[in-house]
């Protein structure tokens, strides 16, 4: 895997207050999209036919934001693992090899990683 930044555990840590503020708000606009917009679901269905929803622009405007702040983790670098869990991954090298540090909302400084395959469940302290 080739990641266009790599993170020490100081830079990743410096990150952390805007994750402790953008963490919350991306779960917070995941949960609006799927929860308060039952119409746009339904049109998505009839889309072949032509279909529409009277809750599109308003729907149109949390999934923006959404999107704004996803691209905004991603363009610093980070990789979002997990939404609903809050989970941020941070390329690193360590050891002469690619792994990610592990951070998980609301957690206040990183302190694990782990190989870039073994995900969550193979998170060991730093």
């Amino acid at each position: 895997m080739t990641f266009k930044k790599y993170f020490t555990v100081e830079e990743a840590n410096s990150l952390i207050p805007h994750l402790l503020k953008t963490v919350p708000e991306i779960q917070s606009l995941s949960q609006t999209l799927s929860k308060k917009f039952p119409d746009v679901k339904k049109a998505w269905k009839k889309a072949n036919e032509n279909g529409g929803s009277a809750q599109g622009p308003e729907y149109l405007v949390f999934a923006l934001k959404f999107n704004s702040l996803l691209n905004d983790l991603k363009d610093k670098g980070c990789v979002m693992k997990g939404i609903d869990q809050g989970l941020i991954d941070f390329p690193a090298i360590r050891e002469g090899k690619e792994v990610f540090l592990c951070w998980k909302n609301p957690e206040t400084k990183i302190t694990h990683w782990h190989d870039i395959d073994s995900g969550f469940a193979g998170r060991q302290e730093l």
